[in-house]
C-alpha cells in the first residue's frame, strides 16, 4: 500500500505531468473560445433543440462535440477532471518542496569548504587591518545595516578563523508555495461557480416579467429602459429600471446599469445590452399557444438592411426567424411597421416558408399560427450567481502576494570567513547565488561598503 502511495505521489509531483496538464488546459481555452458555448438549459428538450441549431455550422462534429461536452466545456468531465488533476500536482508540488524551504529558512547549512570561496559565481577576498574576530564584526555591522541576519560557524569555533553564514528575507521563497497556493483556490473557486453557479441572459421588453429561474423564485420587469449618446452617435449610458418579484412580491427596486448591478440575496442583475425586439405570439392548430413574447431583434443581415430575431417554439422542431426594416434602412423590401416571418426545419437547416405578416396580423405556416404584435424596446440583464467569486477574489490577492514575495524578496544567502594573515586578516564573502544582475550589483555594492568603512592602514579588494 505504501509503495502505491509513493508511485502516485511521484507520478503528481512530475515535472512531466504539469507540463501535460498546462498544455492541455491550453488547448482547453482554445476549443472553448472556438467552439460555441450553449447557453443554460433548464430542460433536456430545448438543450437539445439547441444542439441540433448548430449542426449546421459544425456538422459530423456536432454530435462528437456535444457528447465530450465541448458545448460545456467549462463545466465539463475533460475540463474539470484536468483542472483537479492540475490541482493534485501543485499541491504535491508544494507539499514536497516545503520541507526543503522550511529546512533553509531555519536550518541553513552555515559552513562551506575552502573550495566555495574559490569557484562562487559571486565572490571577493579582502585584506583588512584587524584581527578575524574584529573583521567578522566589522562585516556583521554592514550586512546588518542591510538588514541581514547571521549565524555562527560553529566549526571554527576555538580556530585561526572566524566565519558566518548570512541571509536576509529567508521566508521569501515561501511566496511560492502561498502563489501555488492560490492556484488552487482559484482552481477550486472555479469548480464552485461551474456546479453551483449560473448565468442566465435575460432579454426583457419594458413592461414584461422574466422568470430567473434556477431555483431563485424570482421574477424581474423592466419599468422603463432609457439610452443617451453623445454628439458622435456613441451611448454614453443606458439605464434599467428594474423591480424583482418574489412569490408575487416586491423584493428589490434599482436603476441598474453596467457597473451598478442589482443584488438580491445571492442573485446578482447586470446590464449587458439593448434594442428592439418583436413581440409575437405563436400557437399550434389547436390554438394552444407555443409562444407568446418578444424576440430581440439581435442579429442584422449581411447587407445591414434587417433585423432578425430567432425563436424556437418548443416542441415543433421549427425555428422562426422574425425579419423586420433594420433602423434607417430606406431600401429594405419589407414595409415599415411589418414583418416577415422565416421557418426553417431545427434537423435539416432546411428552409420550409416565408411568411409577411403586418402589425396585427395573424398569419398560417402549416399547422402553426403567427402573429406580429409590434416592435418594442427590450434591454438585455445577466443574471448571475457566483458563489466562486469570493475564493477567486481570494485566490487573486494570495497570488499576487506570493509572485510579490517570490520576485521582490528573494532569499539572499552568503558565507564569510575571516582568516588571520600578517598584519591583519583576510576576508572572504561568496554567495551561491547564480547569474543574477540585480544580486549582482547588490553583492558589488556590500562588498565596496565593507571595504571603504574599513581601517585605512591596510585595504586590498581581490575579487577573483
Amino acid at each position: 500500500m505504501r509503495e502505491l502511495f509513493d508511485a502516485i505521489y511521484r507520478f503528481l509531483r512530475s515535472k512531466l505531468l504539469a507540463v501535460v496538464v498546462i498544455l492541455a488546459l491550453a488547448v482547453f481555452a482554445l476549443l472553448g473560445t472556438m467552439i460555441q458555448q450553449a447557453p443554460t438549459f433548464t430542460d433536456s428538450a430545448a438543450r437539445a433543440d439547441w444542439v441540433e441549431s448548430v449542426r449546421p455550422r459544425y456538422g459530423g462534429w456536432t454530435s462528437v462535440f456535444d457528447y465530450l461536452g465541448f458545448f460545456n466545456l467549462w463545466s465539463s468531465p475533460l475540463f474539470l477532471g484536468t483542472a483537479v488533476l492540475l490541482a493534485l500536482s501543485i499541491i504535491a508540488c508544494t507539499v514536497h518542496r516545503l520541507p526543503q524551504l522550511w529546512a533553509r529558512a531555519t536550518r541553513p547549512r552555515t559552513h562551506v569548504t575552502e573550495k566555495f570561496f574559490e569557484r562562487a559565481q559571486y565572490r571577493a577576498e579582502l585584506a583588512l587591518p584587524l584581527p578575524p574576530d574584529e573583521a567578522a564584526d566589522h562585516v556583521l555591522r554592514a550586512l546588518a545595516k542591510q538588514r541581514y541576519r547571521w549565524l555562527p560557524d560553529e566549526k571554527l569555533v576555538g580556530g585561526q578563523a572566524v566565519g558566518f553564514y548570512a541571509d536576509r528575507f529567508r521566508w521569501g521563497p515561501f511566496g511560492t508555495a502561498i502563489a501555488h497556493a492560490a492556484m488552487v483556490v482559484i482552481l477550486a473557486a472555479f469548480a464552485v461557480s461551474a456546479f453551483t453557479g449560473f448565468e442566465e441572459n435575460l432579454d426583457i421588453a419594458v413592461g414584461e416579467t422574466v422568470e430567473v429561474g434556477h431555483g431563485t423564485g424570482l421574477t424581474v420587469r423592466a419599468d422603463s429602459f432609457k439610452d443617451s449618446y453623445d454628439d458622435m452617435g456613441r451611448p454614453t449610458d443606458y439605464v434599467s429600471h428594474l423591480v424583482v418579484l418574489q412569490d408575487g412580491a416586491q423584493v428589490a427596486a434599482q436603476d441598474v446599469r453596467v457597473n451598478t448591478p442589482l443584488r438580491v440575496g445571492d442573485t446578482a442583475l447586470h446590464q449587458a445590452s439593448f434594442g428592439i425586439a418583436a413581440a409575437v405570439s405563436i400557437a399550434d392548430a389547436a390554438g394552444s399557444t407555443l409562444f407568446a413574447g418578444s424576440v430581440p431583434l439581435k442579429w442584422s443581415s449581411t447587407d445591414g438592411r434587417y433585423a432578425i430575431g430567432k425563436v424556437t417554439p418548443e416542441g415543433t422542431g421549427i425555428e422562426v426567424l422574425v425579419v423586420t426594416p433594420a433602423s434607417g434602412a430606406m431600401d429594405a423590401n419589407i414595409e415599415a411597421g411589418s414583418a416577415v416571418f422565416e421557418l426553417y426545419s431545427v434537423a435539416s437547416g432546411e428552409k420550409l416558408d416565408v411568411v409577411p405578416a403586418a402589425q396585427g396580423e395573424t398569419v398560417t405556416s402549416g399547422a402553426l399560427s403567427l402573429t406580429f404584435e409590434r416592435e418594442q424596446r427590450y434591454t438585455g440583464i445577466i443574471a448571475r450567481q457566483d458563489p466562486g467569486a469570493v475564493w477567486m477574489w481570494v485566490g487573486s490577492a494570495l497570488l499576487i502576494i506570493g509572485m510579490s514575495m517570490t520576485f521582490m524578496l528573494r532569499h539572499r544567502r552568503l558565507w564569510v570567513r575571516a582568516v588571520a594573515d600578517e598584519g591583519g586578516s583576510i576576508v572572504r564573502i561568496a554567495s551561491a547565488e547564480k547569474l543574477d544582475s540585480t544580486f549582482e550589483r547588490h553583492f558589488r555594492a556590500l562588498v565596496e561598503q565593507i571595504d571603504a568603512t574599513a581601517p585605512d592602514a591596510r585595504k586590498e579588494l581581490l575579487d577573483a
